[in-house]
């Protein structure tokens, strides 16, 4: 578990680099250990290969919704 947990944190380390540190201030580098290289920043695909941001994203209730999700976002 602790493993997949890097998928999820590497994204969030790249933002606050990003945001807070600012390009050439990165406090810790994430490297590619087969490489060395710096792992690129990472982003979201759909099927056909194309950027998803955040303006593309929606949220809809999933199978475990309660009722009280379900009738928020308008879901029978």
């Amino acid at each position: 578990m602790g493993k997949d947990l890097a998928t999820l944190m590497t994204p969030l380390q790249q933002w606050g680099d990003r945001w807070i540190y600012g390009e050439g201030h990165e406090p810790m580098l994430i490297l590619d250990r087969r490489s060395g290289r710096r792992i690129p920043r990472l982003r979201i695909f759909d099927d056909d290969s194309r950027l998803i941001t955040g303006r593309d994203m929606a949220l809809a209730p999933g199978p475990g919704a309660s009722r009280r999700t379900r009738a928020r976002y308008g879901a029978p």
